[in-house]
């Protein structure tokens, strides 16, 4: 039986993808682990979750999302998270597991600061769940299923087409929840602006 291996904290231990392609795409089964559920763990990936068989219930904080095939769920990084199947049935699901630095490069770039920053270091949005109600939403299930197809076929120059359909996903997905982030400020903000500041100071 599987289990995921975890710190004190209860982040995750095993390292998704590689220092040269950090990001992976794993196809796993509820019933091959322990107890026939992912127990809770955080990591500092983003991940997308997406059911293929059976529906999950995902406990996300003190909140309960149930996601069956055709929806999807993109869990924040640094989130606590747990899985575990709504019923008996079984339930199998791929996972997106990506760095965020590897989308957006450089700490305090424009990507970073303007679109990733608003959900990455947002604790009021600690994930957003989509299925296929919006035309938006069906395009990010679309785009995520040419991800995964890309990725296990792992044909030449596979890595930059996924780097491209990643940042097209976080786009729609950001455009459309702006709402979310607009109003809020992270309590750490003026730390970030304080550590920005330095680093345009240093270069």
């Amino acid at each position: 039986m599987r289990k995921i291996l975890t710190d004190d904290t209860k982040r995750e231990l095993s390292m998704h993808g590689s220092e040269q392609f950090p990001m992976t795409v794993s196809h796993d089964d509820l019933w091959d682990f322990e107890g026939k559920r992912v127990s809770v763990h955080w990591h500092g990936e983003l991940e997308f979750s997406l059911p293929r068989k059976g529906t999950a219930v995902y406990q996300v904080g003190r909140k309960r999302y149930e996601i069956s095939p055709g929806e999807g769920l993109l869990l924040n990084q640094n989130v606590p998270h747990s899985c575990y199947p709504a019923g008996r049935q079984q339930v199998r699901y791929s996972t997106v597991l990506v760095r965020p630095d590897f989308l957006y490069g450089e700490f305090g770039s424009d990507v970073e600061r303007k679109c990733f920053r608003p959900f990455l270091q947002n604790s009021a949005v600690p994930c957003i769940r989509f299925g296929t109600g919006t035309m938006w939403e069906r395009d990010v299930l679309q785009k995520l299923d040419l991800v995964e197809e890309i990725f296990d076929r792992g044909s030449y120059c596979y890595e930059l087409k996924i780097k491209g359909l990643l940042c097209d996903i976080c786009s729609i997905i950001f455009e459309a929840n702006r709402e979310k982030f607009s109003e809020y400020v992270p309590a750490n903000q003026l730390e970030l602006d304080r550590l920005e500041q330095m680093l345009d100071y240093l270069t």
